[in-house]
């Protein structure tokens, strides 16, 4: 019973790999051997033909299979190496083909396709333009309102309440103003940077002013770069809070469906738009406010 069934498996098999031939015969292309050449070299024997297929609408990558593996066949078993270049009608035969056979004494090695030989002639493959997509977000006026309250003498609530999406990260940074001697401009020392995220409308922290790191850094710089860094001439009494926003800090999704990958939506007071660079737009939203806690080495 069971060399019953295996033996009717293996006729059908058989059937199936029969028809299967046969399909793939049926699918050879019409064609045409515009060009034969051989480039053998050494004890290498190695031939290419050229063939212009005679179609109408672009052939599948079997059909070329099948038609260059014809060719082959077909008096070109011999050859150790043998290339079929394939092209389409009205293609220029001596650039770049659509189709390439690569064969050995054994048969096919490698088929591609070449799409890129198309361009610029009737075959060439459209790609679909991008269908862009109409956003419904709207520009928006963004506010940012800072408050700080001094709980000691140097010790600071700050609450920080907007209207940006809860997510958006916003980087709020204390700094003191001073002076270099025998420059006008202005620096900032900084005693405090740090990203926060809005949550319900707010961002709330508390800072102790600490001027000790920058200050004595640069007393070190002033040291050991005499000829470089200059002494400072003047330090302000007073702190100063920013609070930024900017394109540049990666957002959650959320926020930059709202606000834009490039904050192109955001509009307000503090809001400046830089285009140029290889960032491209820029979108910055700053807000300052100043805060009386004299400078403490």
């Amino acid at each position: 019973m069971m060399k019953t069934i295996i033996n009717a498996i293996l006729i059908s098999l058989i059937l199936i790999s029969c028809q299967s031939n046969s399909v793939n015969q049926s699918k050879v292309l019409r064609f045409e051997i515009i060009k034969k050449q051989d480039i053998s070299f050494l004890n290498n024997p190695r031939m290419v033909n050229r063939i212009v297929l005679k179609v109408d609408s672009l052939p599948t990558k079997q059909e070329m299979e099948n038609t260059a593996t014809l060719i082959w066949k077909n008096g070109n078993k011999t050859w150790k190496e043998f290339t079929v270049f394939i092209y389409l009608p009205e293609m220029n035969t001596e650039q770049s083909a659509y189709g390439i056979g690569e064969f050995n004494e054994s048969g096919l090695v490698k088929f591609e396709i070449n799409e890129n030989a198309l361009y610029g002639s009737k075959w060439e493959i459209k790609k679909a333009e991008p269908i862009e997509q109409v956003s419904t977000t709207e520009l928006k006026e963004y506010l940012v309102k800072i408050s700080a309250v001094k709980e000691d003498k140097r010790r600071v609530k700050i609450v920080v309440n907007t209207n940006f999406p809860n997510g958006t990260s916003l980087l709020l940074s204390i700094g003191r103003i001073h002076f270099i001697k025998g420059k006008q401009e202005a620096y900032s020392g900084e005693i405090f940077s740090n990203n926060f995220s809005v949550e319900q409308g707010k961002i709330e922290t508390t800072v102790e002013i600490n001027d000790s790191e920058w200050y004595n850094e640069h007393q070190r710089l002033v040291k050991d770069l005499p000829n470089d860094i200059s002494p400072i001439s003047k330090i302000s009494d007073n702190i100063t809070i920013d609070v930024l926003y900017t394109s540049v800090t990666n957002q959650p999704a959320n926020v930059t469906k709202i606000l834009g990958a490039k904050g192109e939506f955001v509009t307000g007071k503090g809001v400046e738009k830089h285009r140029g660079g290889t960032i491209g737009l820029l979108t910055t939203l700053s807000v300052s406010k100043e805060l009386n806690i004299p400078f403490q080495k």
